[in-house]
């Protein structure tokens, strides 16, 4: 019997009724029926608007399952109109075969067996299969099917031990074959149970920054494994020579900004910085804006991808005797971004203007804490870490960003 699209979702709801039972656990004291009703599939069966048709067509789909054993049709008093449809329970392991779905206890052992195979690893993938088995003992279902389980998982793996500079696209095509896969449909998926592993794993304290859209942040999320939606660039001035491979060597002026590629990066053989200061700068405006005496300045936006911290640190190995600063807003935030790169780089990095001076300067510029702020800043202090700042900040519920503070420097 080739099934309608009606018939299906009949069958189908019917033994997930079922299958939900405690007649199905034998567990029950009492005789169980089991029912749908007719609006739970179409919906306007009952509507004195329906289209007739619509309502003739459903009719004879519910007729036929009836002749076939599988069901029983129960009228509205004195009516034609079907009341429920009932489940033939004798009926079942056929309705299951027709229907092309496997019994659920099968599917729970299968699904628990998948799981155990991953249990033991290290990471992510070991984490998450230990959630997924704790929810099938808890007679819930697994967030995704295996076969989407298997791709997700590898994935997961594959992002979290990427050692290369990779464009989502590129991941895309390595992974599915084609450049887009990923972002219309395992990018969502992928970032939120990252998030969440990051969450459990107490990983995720550098990373609670505020974006505009999940979008954004899923994008800052995969920066972090050095996956970018676009080519990275890292934006810099000051007085520096960049030496490379092939002997091509790059001036970076003063008063000049300019980008340098991942793929040129790659290729340096020796960073010479003449200024004796190194400043890191949270945001672009003021990254432009921003000049100082015997400095340069290097662009991070945000929390840096892999790409400006491996330059931060060719810039290191190769003025080991230069200063490093940060400044970034005067927020939870932008202390949790040093915090960041000096857990990453190994750099001993230094806040500058980052202080209750210019706190108390530009208080009329602040802005309230929002709630996360004043647990970040909490949970900041309690590592000892910016203190009295912090402190003040929560006392006076204000933070401030930076772009005030470079518009009055110069």
């Amino acid at each position: 019997m080739k099934l309608s699209s009606n018939q299906k979702k009949i069958l189908e709801k019917l033994i997930t009724k079922f299958e939900n039972s405690k007649t199905y656990e034998k567990t029950n004291k009492f005789k169980q029926s089991f029912y749908v009703k007719p609006s739970e599939i179409f919906k306007n069966y009952y509507s004195d608007f329906a289209d007739i048709n619509e309502v003739g067509d459903f009719e004879n789909d519910t007729y036929e399952l009836q002749s076939e054993g599988y069901v029983e049709i129960k009228y509205k008093k004195h009516s034609s109109v079907i009341d429920k449809i009932y489940l033939n329970v004798s009926k079942v392991d056929q309705i299951r075969s027709v229907i092309g779905i496997k019994e659920k206890n099968e599917v729970k052992t299968e699904e628990l067996r998948f799981f155990e195979g991953y249990m033991k690893n290290d990471g992510f993938s070991g984490w998450y299969s230990r959630q997924e088995i704790e929810r099938i003992r808890c007679g819930k279902k697994i967030r995704y099917s295996i076969p989407e389980s298997t791709i997700i998982l590898d994935l997961i793996d594959r992002i979290i031990g990427n050692e290369d500079e990779l464009l989502e696209r590129e991941l895309s095509i390595i992974t599915f074959g084609n450049s887009k896969t990923f972002e219309k449909k395992y990018r969502r998926k992928v970032c939120g149970l990252l998030s969440e592993y990051l969450e459990a794993t107490d990983q995720m304290s550098d990373f609670n920054i505020a974006v505009n859209s999940d979008t954004e942040r899923n994008h800052l999320l995969l920066e972090r494994y050095g996956i970018y939606q676009n080519p990275a660039y890292v934006y810099i001035k000051g007085n520096i020579k960049i030496k490379h491979s092939d002997n091509r060597i790059i001036d970076v002026l003063k008063d000049s900004s300019i980008a340098i590629s991942t793929s040129l990066i790659k290729q340096i053989n020796e960073v010479v910085v003449t200024d004796k200061k190194i400043v890191t700068v949270e945001n672009l405006t003021s990254f432009h804006r921003i000049e100082a005496e015997d400095t340069s300045f290097v662009y991070t936006g945000g929390y840096s991808g892999r790409t400006v911290k491996r330059f931060l640190q060719y810039i290191k190995s190769n003025n080991p005797d230069r200063s490093f600063y940060h400044f970034g807003d005067l927020d939870p935030d932008g202390f949790c971004i040093l915090d960041n790169l000096i857990d990453t780089t190994g750099i001993d990095i230094k806040p500058i203007h980052m202080d209750m001076e210019n706190l108390i300067k530009y208080k009329p510029f602040a802005k309230p804490l929002s709630e996360r702020d004043v647990k970040l800043a909490r949970s900041l202090i309690r590592k000892g870490h910016n203190i009295d700042v912090l402190k003040y900040m929560i006392e006076e519920n204000i933070k401030l960003e930076q772009e005030i503070i470079t518009y009055n420097l110069n």
